[in-house]
C-alpha cells in the first residue's frame, strides 16, 4: 500500500468536509473551486468530493446539497474525460468553463425552483467558482510540487494561505463541545509555519489565523495576543537559538506569561487544551516534516559564491594551463604545432560558458535534499546543478558532518539520487569524505554502458619492446577512450614514434580540444616533423556511454570487428598512416552499440601474421567462431589461435584490446 497517496486523500478528504462547509452570502461556490482545483492538479478527486458533499450536507439543505452534489458530478465526469485533458494545463479556460457550468445549472435552478436561489446568487456563485478554483489550484499546485517556494515566492505564499484560510474558516471551532479542534489547528500552524518557514510566513499566518479565530469567537484577543505571543516566541527563540523543543517550551512559557498579565481570556480550560494539543503534536511531529527551509532555500544562493566553488573553478584552470604546457613539450618543433589563438579563444570560452550553464534545481527537491541529509546530521551551505555541453547533469553540493562520525561522499549521493530521481556517480575531482569543515563535493550523471576492456601485446621479438602502445581510460563527460597506435617497424624505435602520438592526442583531449581537429594537429606536427620518413597509425575508438553511441576514427590501421550475438560487422581502413602527408584524411564512422556487444580492435601485426591469402575473413570467421565471454578470455584464444597459425613467429608486433559493453541502468 502506498501510504503517501492515502495520507494525501485523507488530507483532501478532510478539507473538503472543512470547505464544504463554508457559507458565502448563504451559498457555497469555494466547494465547488477547492474540487476544480484538485482534478486540475490531479489529485484524488473523489476523496475530495466526498468531502466537499460530506461538508455542505453538514451546513446546507438537502436541496443544495443535491444541487451541489450534481455539480461536482458533472465537473468530475468532464474535467477527466479524455477529450478535455489536454486542456488541463490551461487553468483559466477549464475555471471560466467551471464558472459557466455552475452559472447556467443555477440559472436553471432559478427558473424552475422559486426562492431557492435570488438573482444575485445565480450570477455571483459562478464568479466566485472562477475565481477560487484559479487560487485553490495555484495552492494546491504549491503544496503538491514546490512547497519550498513559500519560503521565498510571496505568489505561492499567498495561494497556500488563502486555501489554508478557507479551511480554517470552514473548521469547527469545538467538536462535541469537549475539543478546541479549530483553536488547535491554528495555534499548531502558527508553531508549524514560524518553524519551518520563517518569520515573515509565521507572523502572517499568526495575524490571519488570529482574525479568524477572533471573527468566529467575536473574541479579538485572538488577534492581538497570538500576535504579541508569537512574536516574543520567535524573538526569543533566536536569541538562545534552539531547536524545536525549545522553541516550543519557549510558545508555552511566554503563552502563559503573557496571558496571564495581559489576556486573561485566553487561558480558559479549552484554550489550555488547545494549546497543549498543538504542542503536543508540534512536538512529536517525525522530523522529516519539520526541518526549516527559510534558511536554505533563499535565492541567488548559488556555490559560485563560496570558497569550495572558487577553488574547484582555479583547479580546473590549472589543469587546462597544465595540458597546454604538456601540449607544447610534446608537440614542440621549428614549425609550431599548428595551434592558432582562435583555437585557444574558442576553447577557453567554451570552458567558461560550462561554468555559467546552471539549471535552477526546484525549490521542494533542494528542501528535501537538505532535508534528508539534516537527518543524517550533514549541514548543507551550498546546492548547485549544471547542465555540461554533452547536456548531463552534475550536482555540485558544499556540506560538513554536524556532529558524530565522518561519513563518506556516497552517503551524500544516495540522498541526491533519490530526491532527483537521477543515477549519479562522484567524480575524480570530489572529495570522499565528509568532515566537519565544508567541503565541495562533486557527482555526474551516471552512464548507462560500462566499457570491459581487457589487451594482449606481444613483441615480434623475444625481449625486445613491442612497437605498439595503447592507451584505455575515460576523458570529459563520461566519454570512454580506446586507441591502439601502431609505429613504423617493431622495436624501441616504433614504440617511440606510437608512444609520441598517443601521448599528444591524450593531452589535446584533456584540455578540451576536438577529437578530429586534434587528429589533424598531431598529423601536420608528425608529418612536419619526420618528413615523411616514417609514420604511426591510429586506431581510435570514443564511445559515449550515456547513450551507448560511438566514433571510430582509422588513420593506416588494421580492421576492427563488431560482433553481436551471431552478426559481424569490419570496419576497414583505406586512409594514409599519421604522419605520412600534411593533409592525409582521417576516416571516421559513427555506430550505435547495444548490451553484450564485443569490438575487437587489433594492429597490422596480428592479421599479418595469419597465413591465409583473405586475412580479414579469417580473422572474422576466428571471432565468430569463439565464445563471447570474458573480455580477457577472447582476447587470449584470439591470440593462441593467431599465434598456432603463425607458426609462432609474428610477423609485426601484435596488440588485441576487447571491449565488451554492458548495460548497467
Amino acid at each position: 500500500m502506498d501510504f503517501s497517496k492515502v495520507s494525501q486523500g485523507l488530507w483532501l478528504f478532510f478539507a473538503g468536509c472543512f470547505i464544504g462547509s463554508v457559507s458565502v452570502l448563504g451559498i457555497n461556490p469555494v466547494g465547488i473551486g477547492f474540487f476544480n482545483g484538485v482534478c486540475l492538479v490531479g489529485g484524488n478527486y473523489v476523496l475530495a468530493g466526498i468531502g466537499v458533499i460530506l461538508g455542505l450536507g453538514l451546513k446546507f439543505s438537502l436541496v443544495h446539497t443535491i444541487r451541489y452534489g450534481l455539480m461536482i458530478l458533472a465537473l468530475m465526469i468532464m474535467l477527466n474525460m479524455k477529450s478535455v485533458l489536454y486542456s488541463k494545463n490551461k487553468v483559466i479556460v477549464m475555471s471560466a468553463f467551471a464558472g459557466s457550468l455552475v452559472g447556467l445549472v443555477n440559472l436553471s435552478v432559478y427558473y424552475f425552483l422559486d426562492n431557492l436561489l435570488t438573482v444575485e446568487q445565480v450570477f455571483l456563485e459562478g464568479v466566485i467558482v472562477f475565481s477560487a478554483t484559479v487560487i485553490f489550484h495555484y495552492g494546491l499546485y504549491i503544496i503538491k510540487t514546490d512547497y519550498a517556494r513559500i519560503a521565498v515566492d510571496s505568489q505561492a505564499a499567498l495561494g497556500v494561505m488563502a486555501l489554508a484560510t478557507t479551511i480554517l474558516f470552514g473548521m469547527p471551532i469545538e467538536i462535541f463541545g469537549i475539543f478546541s479542534l479549530g483553536e488547535s489547528f491554528a495555534i499548531f500552524s502558527i508553531l508549524f509555519a514560524t518553524h519551518k518557514f520563517g518569520f515573515g510566513i509565521g507572523i502572517s499566518w499568526t495575524v490571519i489565523s488570529g482574525g479568524i479565530m477572533a471573527a468566529k469567537t467575536g473574541d479579538v484577543y485572538y488577534l492581538t495576543g497570538w500576535l504579541v505571543i508569537a512574536l516574543f516566541a520567535y524573538a526569543a527563540s533566536n536569541i538562545v537559538m534552539g531547536g524545536r523543543g525549545l522553541y516550543a517550551l519557549l510558545f508555552f512559557v511566554i503563552y502563559l506569561v503573557v496571558g496571564s498579565i495581559f489576556f486573561q481570556t485566553l487561558l480558559t480550560e479549552n484554550d489550555l487544551k488547545a494549546l497543549f494539543s498543538a504542542l503536543f503534536i508540534f512536538i512529536f511531529l517525525p522530523p522529516r516534516y519539520m526541518l526549516r527551509v527559510d534558511d536554505i532555500v533563499k535565492k541567488g544562493e548559488l556555490a559560485e559564491n563560496s570558497p569550495e566553488w572558487g577553488r574547484l573553478v582555479i583547479n580546473r584552470v590549472n589543469s587546462l594551463a597544465s595540458a597546454f604546457k604538456r601540449i607544447e613539450y610534446t608537440l614542440a618543433s621549428d614549425t609550431g604545432a599548428g595551434i592558432g589563438f582562435n583555437d585557444v579563444g574558442e576553447l577557453i570560452e567554451g570552458f567558461a560558458s560550462q561554468l555559467e550553464d546552471k539549471v535552477p534545481l526546484r525549490k521542494t527537491i533542494e528542501a528535501k535534499i537538505i532535508e534528508n541529509l539534516a537527518l543524517k546530521q550533514i549541514q548543507v551551505k551550498n546546492l548547485v546543478l549544471i547542465k555540461n555541453k554533452s547536456e548531463r547533469y552534475e550536482v555540485y553540493i558544499t556540506a560538513r558532518v554536524r556532529r558524530g562520525r565522518l561519513v563518506h561522499g556516497e552517503a551524500l549521493r544516495e540522498v541526491l539520487e533519490k530526491q532527483m530521481n537521477v543515477r549519479l556517480v562522484m567524480k575524480e575531482e570530489s572529495r570522499r569524505i565528509v568532515s566537519r569543515n565544508y567541503e565541495m563535493f562533486c557527482y555526474m550523471e551516471k552512464p548507462a554502458f560500462i566499457c570491459q576492456t581487457a589487451v594482449k601485446r606481444f613483441s615480434r621479438y623475444d625481449e625486445e619492446i613491442c612497437g605498439d602502445n595503447y592507451y584505455i581510460g575515460d576523458i570529459v563527460d563520461g566519454q570512454k577512450l580506446i586507441i591502439i597506435s601502431d609505429g613504423m617497424g617493431s622495436g624501441e624505435k616504433a614504440s617511440i614514434h606510437s608512444k609520441r602520438l598517443i601521448d599528444a592526442l591524450e593531452e589535446l583531449f584533456a584540455a578540451g580540444f576536438d577529437k578530429e581537429m586534434s587528429i589533424k594537429l598531431v598529423n601536420s606536427y608528425l608529418a612536419d616533423r619526420n618528413k615523411g620518413e616514417t609514420f604511426t597509425t591510429l586506431d581510435m575508438l570514443v564511445m559515449d556511454l550515456h547513450t551507448g553511441y560511438g566514433k571510430i576514427y582509422k588513420q593506416g590501421a588494421a580492421t576492427t570487428y563488431i560482433r553481436r550475438g551471431e552478426w559481424l560487422e569490419m570496419v576497414k581502413s583505406t586512409s594514409l598512416p599519421v604522419g605520412v602527408v600534411e593533409g592525409a584524411v582521417c576516416e571516421k564512422c559513427s555506430k550505435k552499440f547495444y548490451n553484450n556487444d564485443v569490438i575487437i580492435m587489433v594492429s597490422d601485426g596480428v592479421l599479418e601474421s595469419i597465413v591465409f591469402e583473405n586475412k580479414e575473413d579469417y580473422m572474422g570467421e576466428l571471432i565468430m567462431d569463439i565464445d563471447m565471454g570474458e573480455p580477457l578470455d577472447i582476447a587470449t584464444d584470439i591470440m593462441d589461435r593467431i599465434k598456432a597459425v603463425s607458426g609462432s613467429r609474428l610477423k609485426d608486433d601484435a596488440t588485441i584490446i576487447v571491449c565488451k559493453v554492458v548495460k548497467t541502468l
